[in-house]
């Protein structure tokens, strides 16, 4: 009986340290800044064009980093779609992928999508901490992470408006 208790306890003990590492590392990304995050490295649109974040400046932004393989990053799309609709030159949506130029632009043109797509020179996962796809971030003007999602959810809710708005209104 003490061993089968051993083993419990010990088994009760892991889950709550990795629960504790889990959220450690979640709060770790949600702070990140949208400036330090474009620093690591250098975007280039589906026409070879080199992004020039300064163009950010003073915007509220979405980057959803993405793969063309990725279900939810489908699924997340969208609602993408309808945020920037809604708020125009208001709104900047990236979308970023590491995968090569092809497969994001035969993916943009499967989905008909108005957004604007771009190529990571550096590997999401190991280089800009990208834990799964698709991890999309809501910055403020001032670059704050305002939401910081890891898998796809739905962005064209309430909630998110009412944080858009209060973000431009800043």
């Amino acid at each position: 009986m003490s061993v089968k208790k051993n083993i419990l306890v010990s088994l009760i003990f892991a889950f709550v340290i990795t629960g504790f590492i889990i959220f450690k590392m979640r709060k770790k990304e949600n702070t990140e800044k949208l400036g330090t995050l474009l620093n690591k490295t250098e975007l280039t649109n589906l026409q070879g064009d080199i992004f020039n974040s300064k163009t950010l400046d003073n915007k509220v932004v979405i980057i959803s980093f993405f793969q063309t393989w990725c279900g939810d990053c489908v699924k997340e799309q969208p609602n993408l779609l309808k945020l920037k609709e809604k708020f125009g030159d208001q709104l900047e949506v990236l979308m970023i992928s590491d995968e090569p130029t092809d497969l994001i632009t035969k993916f943009k043109e499967k989905f008909n999508s108005g957004l604007n797509f771009y190529h990571s020179s550096v590997k999401l996962k190991p280089d800009l901490n990208v834990t799964a796809y698709p991890t999309t971030y809501l910055f403020d003007k001032k670059g704050e992470t305002k939401i910081m999602k890891v898998e796809g959810i739905n962005w064209y809710t309430p909630e998110i408006i009412t944080q858009i708005e209060q973000s431009l209104a800043q």
